[in-house]
């Protein structure tokens, strides 16, 4: 074996047990691309504000190791509006406001499996449960083109939704690191995920590296009821209709 071979072995090897025996962390850059609907019962100044966070890139992170991944977020500052005040009685004031608090986004997948599992918590109506999906396509569509990110090739397989076929997504992957993992769901490619080009958002990795600690792989808590597929789209209808958009606190004079 020539020395160009040996060094090339010697690489490829080394590369291998990077990915394979060390904890995998990559931190990615959220951008919406669109402002939040409009919301009905809240006042134009607290919308401008929402909208005005929305704008602002945000934090996601992903963990991996011996085939599990732990997906999250960076929530987003919270602010509260007051939205004007009325006089209920002589001794009771209602102050009207308007509370923006962003949710931690958590997504599990475990290892052989194509679902993720969301973890969903709402304190206010004390609900608490995972749902889990698998990542539907209509079209799968993989293309020649590629791009560098962080030093890495990344090839595009563009990807469209049954609930909008029109819409195409493009998934950046690179086979560089072998491992389907990515962002949300988009976890089923024949490597690693480093961008997603959504017409809502792009979310582009920004820093890959080995630094993840075990700790950092949050597990599934098994004693959290899990609703799968049609199940979970039925309990998120009922929260929906549960919930009010709209905090308001009695201060009492």
């Amino acid at each position: 074996m020539n020395l160009f071979n040996r060094i090339l072995l010697i690489t490829v090897i080394t590369f291998g047990s990077i990915y394979s025996a060390q904890h995998l962390k990559v931190e990615y850059e959220n951008i919406e691309l669109q402002d939040p609907p409009t919301s009905f019962g809240v006042s134009k100044e607290f919308q401008e504000k929402l909208k005005a966070e929305r704008k602002k890139p945000q934090k996601f992170f992903l963990y991996y190791a011996n085939g599990d991944s732990f997906y999250k977020s960076i929530p987003k500052e919270s602010f509260t509006h007051n939205a004007g005040d009325a006089r209920k009685d002589e001794n009771t004031v209602l102050h009207k406001r308007e509370v923006f608090k962003d949710k931690e986004i958590k997504i599990f997948k475990p290892k052989g499996q194509n679902a993720v599992y969301g973890y969903y918590s709402y304190p206010d109506i004390k609900e608490e449960f995972y749902g889990s999906t698998e990542a539907k396509f209509s079209q799968v569509e993989y293309k020649d083109e590629t791009i560098i990110i962080d030093k890495y090739v990344c090839k595009l397989v563009e990807v469209s939704f049954p609930n909008n076929p029109s819409d195409k997504t493009k998934v950046w992957y690179t086979e560089d690191i072998p491992i389907s993992a990515g962002p949300n769901a988009f976890n089923i490619f024949p490597g690693l995920v480093l961008r997603v080009e959504s017409p809502q958002y792009i979310n582009t990795a920004v820093k890959i590296s080995n630094e993840a600690k075990l700790s950092d792989l949050e597990k599934i808590n098994p004693k959290l009821p899990v609703y799968k597929e049609e199940e979970f789209y039925k309990k998120m209808k009922e929260i929906r209709e549960r919930r009010s958009k709209v905090t308001k606190e009695e201060i009492r004079l």
